[in-house]
């Protein structure tokens, strides 16, 4: 966030030990927040999936009921911030700050609004796509499939943001992939689907669903499942970046970019319910004028009521999908805004090397009946395994630091950014838990 407003000179006040500790140590508590809750989000919204589980009721939900739903809790959020920031003295935070073209978003003015537009269409799309797919896909391996958005990111980052890596990075890629393929070993190895085999996760074509029963997917919907899960990594590894060079290059303050890229995301959910419409295996497919059908039947089971034969799952736990959505919301939003806060500290690249520790703490989540409810499944020793190599990659990763040669990060000073955050996109993740340096462990001392 901006650190200074119009007519009030921040840097004039003396800061508090606790404002200085905060400051000194904000990269590690951001970081602890986020894998936390990330971790939780990933494991909640699963839940969700898993109960609802017919793809065009998870489509409904992912572009209408979330967009709606997580730009509501925006706004509440919104309303602290600007309250918070008046109780510092920052009298010029009020509602006109998140209206369009204020020139107090950004050190470099108004915001072009085709940015933000552009900052949440990537996340929409992989939204879309993973929704489908979701509840056929064990937590374990939609956790592993979801560290492959790192290699997208590193080819992307490498041609569009001018990023060099180092060969410690590219050992960090490597083990990513390795880690894909050993979560799946066990599967690839037996693909024991017998009804023993099923219950040992030995199969790699089962699936648990939210009453505790197992299911076969056919070759085909295998296939089919697992790519577009697979696939959404592509759009998410675009937007990871594309934030990354707005946020970094024009200093834009987080709030007001999650607000208006909520906005826009509300709009690209409506723009892409087209995909409902497209022909799945094994599934039904409505037509456009089920639409209002459709929503009906999505928010009925959404409540814990079974809309038609089939939808059984809907009425599956002890409390509603809705119940466990709003869980997860307050999970997403934070979760989101830590993000974004790193990816601008840091880069985005280093934030996505973070969420790998996230996703090997979901699968641990997804073990426990309390969190993951009736498709809690324990994890057999490939699962670990692939969660401990993930983890090594991290620390492999964090070894040395990358090289940005973009020339939208020149004017660090001009943007009152640290120069040690335009040159290099992050440094090892043990220094960043003392970010600021000496300095600031003087003040604190002080």
């Amino acid at each position: 966030m901006n650190s200074a407003v119009e007519g009030q000179d921040v840097s004039a006040r003396p800061a508090s030990k606790i404002a200085v500790w905060c400051e000194t140590f904000a990269v590690g508590i951001v970081f602890t927040v986020f894998v936390v809750f990330r971790a939780a989000d990933r494991v909640f919204i699963k839940r969700v999936q898993n109960m609802v589980s017919n793809p065009t009721y998870n489509l409904m939900i992912s572009n209408i009921f979330w967009p709606v739903s997580v730009q509501i809790l925006t706004i509440v959020m919104l309303m602290l911030y600007v309250l918070y920031q008046r109780r510092q003295g920052n009298k010029s935070y009020s509602w006109r700050f998140f209206l369009p073209g204020n020139v107090m978003a950004s050190s470099l003015g108004a915001v072009p609004m085709y940015q933000m537009a552009l900052f949440s269409l990537g996340d929409q799309i992989n939204a879309a796509m993973q929704a489908p797919p979701s509840p056929f896909i064990n937590q374990t391996m939609q956790s592993v499939m979801t560290n492959t958005v790192v290699l997208w990111m590193a080819i992307f980052a490498f041609f569009w943001l001018k990023t060099r890596f180092h060969q410690v990075h590219y050992i960090g890629c490597v083990l990513i992939v390795i880690s894909c393929i050993v979560g799946v070993s066990n599967q690839l190895q037996n693909n024991n689907c017998t009804p023993e085999g099923l219950q040992s996760d030995e199969c790699l074509i089962g699936y648990k669903d939210s009453s505790g029963l197992y299911h076969m997917l056919t070759a085909g919907g295998m296939v089919t499942w697992y790519a577009i899960f697979l696939g959404s990594m592509i759009p998410n590894a675009v937007s990871n970046l594309y934030k990354q060079k707005v946020l970094k290059g024009r200093d834009v303050d987080i709030c007001y970019a999650t607000w208006w890229s909520g906005n826009f995301q509300v709009l690209w959910g409506f723009a892409l319910l087209w995909v409902i419409w497209i022909p799945l295996p094994g599934q039904e497919t409505p037509t456009p004028g089920q639409l209002p059908q459709s929503i009906a039947d999505t928010w009925q089971c959404f409540i814990g009521n079974v809309p038609h034969v089939g939808d059984e799952t809907c009425a599956s736990g002890s409390m509603p999908a809705i119940f466990w959505f709003g869980i997860y919301l307050m999970f997403n939003l934070s979760f989101n805004v830590c993000l974004l806060w790193l990816t601008k500290r840091m880069s985005a690249m280093w934030a996505q090397i973070a969420t790998v520790l996230c996703l090997d703490l979901t699968n641990i989540f997804g073990t426990i009946p309390f969190l993951a409810g009736g498709a809690a499944i324990p994890m057999g020793i490939s699962g670990w395994l692939a969660t401990a190599i993930a983890s090594l990659s991290l620390w492999v990763y964090n070894l040395e630091e990358e090289k940005v040669q973009n020339k939208d990060y020149g004017n660090a000073e001009r943007l009152g950014l640290s120069a040690s955050i335009i040159s290099c996109a992050r440094a090892p993740l043990i220094d960043q838990f003392g970010n600021n340096g000496h300095q600031g462990k003087e003040q604190l001392l002080a």
